[in-house]
């Protein structure tokens, strides 16, 4: 569990925290891999987007999409 869960809480707080975690793994789970199949299906490009004048920003967009993908499956997994 990351610690970024605890910032700015109390004790009791965190204790909270902790085991509304622990208790809740197999939601957790299903988060975990419905993140995954959203950052699986960004990876797909079709032709077209590469003749766009704005290919360089739907890229960009794409990789902030499935950076922050990761950052939420990082912040879910034990």
């Amino acid at each position: 569990m990351k610690t970024a869960w605890f910032k700015g809480l109390d004790a009791q707080g965190e204790a909270d925290v902790k085991s509304a975690f622990k208790s809740s793994s197999r939601l957790r789970q299903r988060l975990i891999e419905l993140c995954q199949q959203k950052s699986a299906s960004s990876l797909s490009v079709n032709k077209e987007q590469y003749e766009s004048p704005n290919w360089a920003y739907m890229q960009a967009d794409n990789l902030g999409y499935r950076r922050a993908l990761s950052e939420i499956i990082s912040l879910l997994d034990d």
